[in-house]
């Protein structure tokens, strides 16, 4: 038993070394299943357009919200290179890859090949891991999206999280 939590004080210090604390993503990937179960109700504060801000924050995300059919809850980070977002996208991607099922069946993995694309000087690449929990009836998908160029210089570096839930039955 102590030798987990040494391992999960270790893993929290790395991840705040790259600005991106989660102190249990597997934790918080239960916690976000379980909320799904009354359409995190319990989550929600104002919004408009079918999208809600979130009052559960996923540690170090600029914002979380709640939105479609209060089926899905996403959180973004925002990062000043791209090299720390490609630390912080990996990080993610490998933690969720080591949590335990959400119920009996490991999730179905999908890695979604590298998206770059331009258009005149703006240019945008993507990257996209998906977990598929079949058995759960759940999807988490993690996203690494820089963007960089334009007229006015835009510079975004962005990783999100997000969890879909089937409308089927909860």
């Amino acid at each position: 038993m102590q030798a987990i939590k040494m391992l999960t004080l270790s893993l929290a210090a790395g991840l705040l070394s790259i600005n991106l604390a989660h102190a249990d993503v597997c934790a918080d990937i239960r916690a976000i299943n379980a909320q799904a179960q009354s359409h995190f109700d319990g989550w929600k504060k104002e919004g408009a357009d079918r999208t809600y801000a979130s009052n559960f924050m996923l540690d170090g995300a600029d914002s979380c919200s709640i939105g479609g059919n209060s089926n899905s809850y996403s959180c973004v980070w925002k990062f000043a290179t791209p090299v720390d977002l490609g630390r912080a996208y990996a990080k993610m991607v490998g933690e969720i890859k080591a949590c335990p099922p959400l119920e009996k069946e490991a999730p179905g993995i999908v890695n979604d090949k590298p998206d770059d694309k331009t258009q005149g000087d703006l240019r945008r690449q993507l990257e996209v891991t998906g977990f598929d929990y079949g058995d759960a009836q759940a999807l988490v998908m993690i996203g690494s999206m820089q963007l960089t160029g334009g007229k006015t210089g835009v510079s975004r570096n962005e990783l999100k999280f997000s969890f879909v839930k089937s409308s089927g039955r909860h």
